[in-house]
């Protein structure tokens, strides 16, 4: 029987507060994990009462318990209850292998350069007038709107109808997933169905649910020296060991790795091959062939990340490394995310069936099922064309802005700068002569209202590199020419003209 008189103090409401009596609860919660007053693994009261106790309605204790579990704090199981999640345990042993503890690895995660540089990036682009480059998201202004209103007041009455309008619809799931694999099949030759695909919130969520079947602590995780940040920190939480692999103007070095699996115990191999983050440059194919036998013969698990692949501009996109017939060591990640704005949290992993269930099971974990109305307007935008349709119109729109801002980088830095025409992307990556510290121009260029990441933020080890990512995507022709203008003051002023 759970012992009622310890959650009176452990929670406590501000009944005149702004803030929901749900959320409230939810965070009080996640305060009493975090710093041990509950135990991972400790049952919760019933959601009747913890009502009953806190003077609430059961609707809002049972909403709090799915606000804390959608991050992981909790867990349900059928007929026993809700409980702390086991996965924030600390390790047993206190090895370098096991890894830090939870409160210590999330600390050290807020410390670095990415996520401390983040926190300037969302204070900034609240002023008015701030510019921001970002790392390549579309513009949220193309989306058609009449379109999206119309399929999602189609979905609406259907669910309604259908009596599924409820979150955690088996059937509008697998709607959703049929038509991704249609998709996949069609347009990246993809030999798969809906049993190969496990639906996810974001990029980020299929990374972890992916790490987390993979890999134990201690696995060496191999990934390309600038990568993406939230991927291997990803990895580092869980208690990896990252190793780097070296990049060229050809894409990922895939010569090095046989060496590096003979001297580490490589369980996996993270990869963005198609416009490698971030320098946009697509991997070979010779180079891709080749990583698929070394994934064999060393039987290592290739995570693809594969997050732009519908913005192409030259010639016809590479096919993932996951269409490939013979291969059996690659699990895909993919997004609608990019296509559709991050407004629409609809990203999705391609593995094996097996794997796929391991997969779901976590992500019911973590959490449950995902909005069965959204599962469906999408995957009619899919069957019926409007997708593809709308995917055409922007990237020729993007196409236009990507050579705007080249045209303008040009003026601006003229020799000082190399950029390369990518092949897609929504992202341009740029390089500077010694003549320029970016690290200088960064911090410059913030004094004068604009965002931009330095090149530094996209290397594992932390190491000086004097380059930048800017996205053209998400900015207007207008607006590419007052951030390059910005951009180009930034460095009058190091040089001391302003």
């Amino acid at each position: 029987m759970v012992q009622m008189r310890k959650w009176q103090p452990l929670l406590k409401l501000d009944r005149a507060g702004q803030r929901p009596s749900y959320r409230q609860i939810a965070e009080g919660l996640v305060a009493a994990i975090a710093d041990g007053r509950l135990r991972p693994g400790e049952l919760l009261p019933g959601s009747r009462e913890m009502a009953q106790l806190l003077k609430v309605n059961r609707k809002t204790v049972i909403l709090a318990y799915e606000e804390a579990a959608t991050k992981g704090w909790l867990h349900s199981e059928q007929r026993r209850g809700t409980f702390v999640s086991q996965h924030l345990a600390p390790a047993a042993s206190p090895t370098p292998a096991a890894g830090p503890p939870f409160a210590l690895a999330l600390h050290e995660a807020l410390a670095t350069p990415y996520f401390a540089h983040g926190e300037q990036v969302t204070a900034h682009c609240d002023r008015p007038g701030a510019l921001f480059f970002d790392n390549g998201t579309s513009d949220h202004r193309l989306l058609p709107q009449a379109v999206l209103h119309r399929y999602y007041r189609k979905a609406l009455r259907s669910s309604f109808a259908s009596n599924t309008v409820r979150h955690g619809s088996e059937s509008s799931s697998r709607y959703l997933r049929g038509a991704l694999a249609d998709m996949l099949r069609h347009q990246r030759g993809m030999n798969i169905g809906a049993e190969h695909i496990c639906l996810t919130q974001g990029v980020q969520m299929s990374l972890y649910l992916v790490a987390r079947a993979v890999l134990k602590p201690g696995d060496t995780v191999l990934i390309e020296r600038l990568s993406y940040p939230p991927a291997w920190e990803i990895f580092r939480q869980l208690g990896a060991r990252l190793v780097t692999v070296d990049l060229d103007e050809e894409g990922c070095r895939v010569d090095q790795v046989d060496a590096l699996c003979r001297l580490h115990n490589v369980r996996a191999m993270y990869i963005t091959p198609h416009h490698q983050f971030p320098t946009t440059v697509s991997l070979h194919a010779g180079r891709r062939q080749q990583l698929l036998e070394l994934a064999r013969q060393h039987a290592f698990c290739v995570i693809e990340e594969d997050y732009d692949h519908e913005f192409h501009y030259a010639g016809q996109p590479y096919p993932p490394l996951a269409s490939d017939r013979r291969q059996r060591h690659v699990i895909y990640v993919g997004s609608l995310s990019k296509a559709l704005g991050s407004t629409f949290r609809c990203s999705y992993i391609v593995a094996p069936p097996q794997v796929v269930e391991v997969l779901e099971r976590q992500a019911a974990v973590m959490l449950g099922q995902g909005d069965a109305v959204m599962q469906r307007m999408l995957a009619d935008l899919i069957i019926d064309g409007e997708l593809s349709k709308h995917l055409r119109r922007v990237c020729a729109e993007y196409r236009r802005r990507w050579e705007t801002l080249a045209g303008c980088l040009r003026a601006a830095f003229g020799e000082r700068i190399v950029l390369r025409e990518p092949e897609g992307g929504q992202a341009l990556w740029v390089r500077f002569d010694d003549t320029i510290d970016v690290d200088q121009l960064v911090a410059h260029a913030l004094q004068l209202n604009l965002v931009v990441r330095s090149g530094r933020q996209f290397s594992p080890l932390g190491e000086r590199e004097n380059a930048l990512r800017l996205g053209f995507a998400s900015l207007s022709a207008e607006e590419i020419v007052q951030a390059t203008e910005r951009l180009g003051r930034a460095w009058g002023r190091m040089k001391g003209d302003d």
